[in-house]
């Protein structure tokens, strides 16, 4: 991308990204303190937890690839009894994608800017509602994300040509989704748990 448009490109490329990671961090951080007042567990007891499961979503970009390392430490490592992590976590991994839903709308906006196009106010809201809706059956896959941007584009009428600069730094944007994306599936799952008194908060601890 750099040697066809040139590398003043790259400067819009690392604010994406640098977007991205402020909002994964933004959001990560208040779904922990949130968490961990409701189920009443130390909050920094959990980062260490999310290591093994966070390691494996950063360098793979998929969420079923991490799944099985995810659901074993969601029991293991967090408290989750089997039958809720069984089914929170199999239903998170194909509709609990905070990660990917995010990362397309800002993925909107980026086009938006990059190709000087005004949106109205309710293209926009279409766009967040597709954004949201895309994020079913495409984030087990990695690159699933060039598809969707293809999407959004045409049916925002943003210019195609701008996919171009998401494409050349996507994968980077895949870690930081698939990282929300498999965190927040366990913490739905503790959630979920707590509500229904399945939470071994000794074996959290």
């Amino acid at each position: 991308v750099a040697g066809t448009i040139g590398l003043a490109v790259i400067g819009p490329m690392i604010k994406y990204l640098g977007i991205l990671l402020v909002g994964v961090t933004i959001v990560m951080i208040v779904m922990v303190l949130i968490t961990a007042a409701i189920c009443k567990v130390n909050p920094a007891l959990m980062p260490k937890k999310f290591l093994d499961m966070s390691m494996i979503a950063l360098t793979t970009t998929s969420s079923a690839i991490a799944f099985p390392t995810a659901l074993k430490d969601t029991i293991e490592k967090f408290g989750v009894r089997r039958d809720i992590a069984n089914f929170t976590m199999s239903v998170g991994m194909t509709m609990g994608s905070a990660g990917a839903a995010m990362s397309y709308v800002i993925m909107i906006l980026f086009m938006q800017q990059a190709s000087g196009v005004e949106l109205p106010a309710i293209k926009l809201l279409v766009g967040i509602f597709l954004a949201v809706m895309l994020t079913l059956g495409t984030i087990t896959v990695p690159g699933g994300s060039a598809v969707v941007a293809t999407f959004l584009a045409t049916s925002l009428g943003l210019p195609v040509e701008s996919i171009a600069l998401i494409i050349g730094v996507d994968w980077f944007a895949g870690m930081f989704r698939t990282f929300l994306n498999v965190n927040n599936d366990v913490i739905v799952s503790m959630l979920v748990a707590n509500s229904v008194d399945a939470l071994d908060r000794d074996l959290h601890y």
